[in-house]
This record gives C-alpha cells, structure tokens and sequence, in this order.
C-alpha cells in the first residue's frame, strides 16, 4: 500500500482536482505545440520557441500541483513576463510569437497565476 502513495498520489489526489486537470491541459498545449512547429521550416524560428516557453509553463505547473512554492512562483514570474512582452514590448516576430501565449483570446495564465496564488499558502 506505500507505493500507492507514490508520485501518481500526490500528484492526483493531494491537490484540489482543478490543479491535475490544468497540469494535463498544458502538457496537451506543450505537446500540440511542438508538432505545430518544431521541425517546421515554413515558420520563423521565433515560433519554435513556443513550445520551449509552453514546457517551461508546464513543469512550473506540475510543481505547483505537487505544492512546490518555487514553480509556484515560477509561473507567476513566467506569466508577469509573458504579459509584460504583450503589452510593452516593441511590434516585432517576438512579440507576436511569444507575447500571445496563453494570452489571446483569454488571459488563461493571469486566472492559473490567481490560483496558485489563492492556495499559495498550502503549499511547501
């Protein structure tokens, strides 16, 4: 019975159910990404960094699912970056490839920062 509460149990039954659920939604996002665009020579090399930022979004989330405070600021510090190139940044290829992610057409990483916020206290 010990190795039932491995990995797998902290990772799926420790954290309020929407946490798992998120962490699967970017290593959805993570992989989809990467088929779109890696390898793909038909794209600006700026795109292929999507998917690099994208995995980066999702081992600070599944820190923060196993209730690490590092990836939970992680991702907060990741997002405030990611907003502060939407908003601030000169027009460029950059900024239209990596400014708009999670972003356009719902801010999704403004409302998953809020969250790890909101149980920020919980975690280790």
């Amino acid at each position: 019975m010990a190795q039932s509460q491995g990995f797998l149990y902290r990772f799926f039954r420790r954290p309020p159910v929407l946490f798992p659920l998120i962490a699967l939604f970017h290593l959805g996002l993570t992989i989809s990404e990467a088929f779109n665009y890696i390898g793909n020579n038909d794209v600006y090399m700026a795109y292929w960094l999507i998917p690099a930022v994208l995995l980066l979004y999702t081992v600070f989330w599944s820190g923060a699912t196993l209730y690490r405070k590092w990836a939970a600021v992680a991702y907060v510090l990741l997002t405030v970056a990611n907003v502060s190139l939407h908003f601030f940044a000169p027009p460029s290829v950059y900024k239209q490839a990596l400014g708009d992610i999670l972003f356009i057409p719902v801010p999704v990483n403004l409302v998953f920062s809020f969250l790890l916020l909101f149980f920020f206290r919980r975690m280790e």
